[in-house]
């Protein structure tokens, strides 16, 4: 008759890790702390997955961002002249009267014309005629009242040693930048009315063409001429 070995370990045996004795409990290794449990072994029939890389984000550290560097010459790196605070000008308050008077003055010949028309050339019926020249005194009168304090609350000028800046329109109000480099004549304007109200008219003159400060007092006209030629080395033509 044979006899069956009993399960356990074997006397003296040394403990296999991970292995259990017969009530279920692990087994200890020979210091007593618990034996690890044994390592997986691959399955030589079951294929492997692979084990997917490990990516890292870069550091923000290592690339900083790249702030642009507005140079010297960027446009937005220095404002315009009329745009610095305290540096635009306006004309003289008296300014509108003489633009009327030479608004009038301007007028006369073509209302003159159109009168001597309808006097000495019988054309079309005389309400017709007395009619237009009737339409053209209205708006020579509306353009005499409306216009100058328009011209007035919308003009300014303003001077820095590389550019002029004026602002200037009626119904559409246009912006002339002018480097003074660039300026080669200055020429100043004085007629009757004019004189009669201390008013110069200056003319700037460059290679594209040129722009006018009507209506500036007679002595701030000349500090003015004489602050563009010392910036623009041009000489005004008076």
């Amino acid at each position: 008759m044979t006899s069956r070995p009993a399960a356990g370990l074997p006397p003296g045996g040394p403990a296999v890790a991970g292995a259990r004795d017969p009530r279920g409990r692990p087994t200890t290794g020979p210091s007593g702390t618990p034996a690890p449990p044994p390592a997986a072994t691959a399955d030589p029939g079951r294929p492997s997955s692979p084990t997917p890389p490990t990516t890292t984000a870069p550091s923000a550290a290592a690339h900083p961002p790249v702030t642009p560097s507005l140079g010297a010459d960027h446009p937005t790196s220095r404002p315009l002249a009329g745009d610095v605070p305290g540096e635009r000008h306006r004309l003289p308050r008296r300014v509108t009267r003489y633009w009327r008077w030479r608004a009038f003055f301007s007028a006369v010949p073509t209302l003159a014309l159109l009168i001597a028309l309808a006097l000495v050339i019988p054309w079309g019926a005389w309400w017709i005629r007395w009619g237009i020249v009737a339409i053209a005194a209205v708006l020579v009168v509306l353009g005499m009242v409306m216009v100058p304090p328009i011209r007035y609350r919308v003009f300014w000028y303003a001077i820095s040693p590389t550019e002029i800046d004026i602002q200037h329109g009626i119904i559409f109000i246009k912006r002339s930048v002018v480097p003074m480099h660039r300026v080669q004549n200055l020429r100043t304007e004085r007629g009757p009315i004019a004189d009669r109200y201390r008013m110069t008219n200056l003319k700037i003159r460059t290679a594209a063409g040129s722009v006018s400060l009507s209506g500036l007092d007679r002595q701030e006209a000349d500090e003015l001429c004489e602050r563009i030629s010392a910036l623009s080395d041009v000489a005004d033509d008076v």
